[in-house]
């Protein structure tokens, strides 16, 4: 399964960190943005309504570290077993270092109450609900104290508790589910020279896209976009069955692909997710076609695109960089990429529903506005629906798909960037504890993939990335051999199509037991007769 998967990867168009630059989101309520890891992090565990707005911009602490303030928390990135992760500050312990709060005897723990073992406190009631619902030990920490009352901003007097990282407070005056409050630690500790408001990240300058002529029984998904975009073709009107030519007009009038054909279904379409191409960086910008023409019945369909504008370069530093951790899924959810550039179709899946029942579903954008998709197919008890994320901003969104009857819910989360963009031209990061050989070579060559350094026989999650910047998480484990290592036995050999779309891949592997890591990076190279009509597109079968 792992190797089909593995080659369907390698045929789709589709330490300091640096970040890509128009992952920035500005915030003019405190006149801050925030970018990266950090972004991903604060818009996948709770936002505003945990951390608070962020009232500083990434800065290096002396002590070397990435670390930005939020009105309830400080992030700090950390490099763990050779991944760059994102860490909470313990913002409650600093707050309270000179206070002693004495521990209390082990109670029976309850539906109200609960005994913390770890630092010797109880959580209760509303401080408990909230702790546990909202990220407990991740988020919060242990307690450090146990409730107790003093006199807030407001001058009155308020029942706290501490934890290693916030403050929990109680408002009895406010309306019920708003009475539990986290307390602005960041505000109370972060030095005043790092919060001054800035300007925010200037938006590039958008390319003009000139009017398309009108499509003829088709639609190109997105329209337009810069090299390195991804372009999905439908289109109907032919006979049920027949062989259809596909070939893709360029914006000088020449050709390509005029011998590839697909079967038209049952309802004379073809298209969803078989025809795709990917744009790259040397292809001529302007207006681009797709044109299809039925075999036994001559019928025929165009697609209009739009190529311009700057795409963003690759980034090797950025290409192993973790992005599924702070993507998590509730329930039986699957989705398919889990980062990509927007304009990407995402499929996701979820199971455990009744058979039969009619099904919702919809995805949560980053500004918390909610977007219904209305084609959700359910398959016994499993649910299938594909995003069309065309237009969307980059950043964290959550797909949702929930039973009517049932209630079951199916979420994940996904990201849309362009961090994993490695189109041709991107340097090749070195590999890490494994090699591929040969490193680089045209579409039709076999790599194979070596790893080692892991325990005998532990299980590794695996993760694959291509130049389109589809990020991949594998949806079974592999297992390293009695030597630790991976690819040996059985051996892990990918042959990439003759049409592979030239670029940096890269194949992942870590230990689930002690976070240890393989990475390894090869480069497809497209040939000098291919470049010189598209240096990068592909048509899938």
């Amino acid at each position: 399964m792992l190797l089909v998967l593995l080659a369907l990867t390698l045929a789709l168009p589709g330490g300091q960190t640096s970040f890509a630059q128009n992952d920035s989101r500005y915030f003019p309520e405190t006149g801050h943005s925030v970018r990266g890891l950090f972004r991903s992090f604060w818009e996948a565990n709770g936002g505003i309504g945990i951390f608070g707005f962020p009232i500083s911009e990434e800065f290096v602490a002396a002590n070397g570290q990435t670390m930005q303030w939020f009105e309830r928390a400080r992030f700090e990135l950390a490099t763990v077993n050779g991944q760059t992760t994102v860490q909470l500050g313990n913002l409650g312990s600093e707050v309270t270092q000179n206070r002693v709060f004495p521990k209390v005897p082990p109670i029976e723990n309850s539906a109200d109450r609960r005994y913390i073992p770890e630092t010797q406190h109880i959580i209760q009631y509303g401080f408990k609900e909230i702790w546990e619902t909202r990220g407990d030990v991740r988020i919060f920490g242990y307690p450090l104290s146990e409730e107790i009352d003093e006199v807030l901003e407001d001058g009155e007097w308020h029942t706290v508790q501490y934890f290693e990282r916030a403050r929990f407070e109680y408002w009895p005056n406010f309306p019920p589910g708003q009475r539990v409050l986290l307390s602005h630690l960041g505000r109370k500790l972060a030095p005043a020279d790092l919060t001054a408001p800035g300007a925010p990240t200037p938006a590039p300058t958008p390319v003009p896209v000139p009017t398309l002529p009108p499509n003829v029984n088709a639609m190109v998904t997105p329209q337009s976009g810069p090299p390195g975009t991804s372009f999905a073709f439908t289109a109907n009107g032919f006979n049920p069955g027949e062989r259809v030519g596909i070939w893709i007009t360029l914006p000088d009038q020449s050709t390509a692909g005029a011998d590839f054909q697909v079967t038209a279904d049952g309802s004379g379409a073809i298209g969803g997710d078989q025809l795709m191409i990917t744009t790259g960086a040397g292809d001529p910008t302007g207006i681009w076609s797709f044109n299809a023409q039925g075999v036994s019945s001559g019928k025929q369909a165009v697609g209009y695109f739009f190529v311009g504008g700057t795409a963003s370069p690759g980034n090797p530093n950025q290409l192993g960089v973790p992005v599924h951790d702070q993507l998590p899924t509730q329930g039986l959810a699957m989705i398919v990429p889990v980062a990509a550039p927007a304009g990407t179709p995402f499929e996701m899946y979820g199971g455990g529903f009744s058979a039969g029942e009619q099904v919702s579903a919809w995805i949560t954008k980053p500004d918390g506005q909610s977007l219904s998709l209305t084609q959700v197919m359910l398959d016994g008890t499993v649910a299938y629906t594909i995003i069309d994320t065309t237009g969307l901003p980059d950043g964290v969104y959550q797909a949702v798909i929930q039973g009517r009857s049932s209630n079951v819910v199916a979420a994940a989360a996904f990201k849309l960037t362009r961090d994993y963009v490695a189109g041709p031209g991107t340097p090749r990061p070195a590999s890490v504890n494994g090699a591929a050989t040969p490193a680089e070579g045209p579409g039709g060559t076999t790599f194979q993939i070596r790893g080692w350094g892991f325990n005998p026989s532990e299980q590794v999650e695996v993760w694959t990335v291509d130049p389109s910047g589809r990020y991949v998480l594998q949806a079974e484990p592999m297992v390293t051999d009695g030597e630790g290592r991976i690819g040996y036995v059985p051996p892990i050999d990918l042959s990439a199509p003759a049409g592979a779309q030239p670029g940096v891949y890269g194949v992942h592997f870590r230990s689930k037991a002690t976070g240890k890591r393989v990475d390894v990076y090869f480069t497809v190279v497209g040939s000098a007769q291919a470049q010189a009509v598209s240096s990068n597109w592909v048509i899938l079968p």
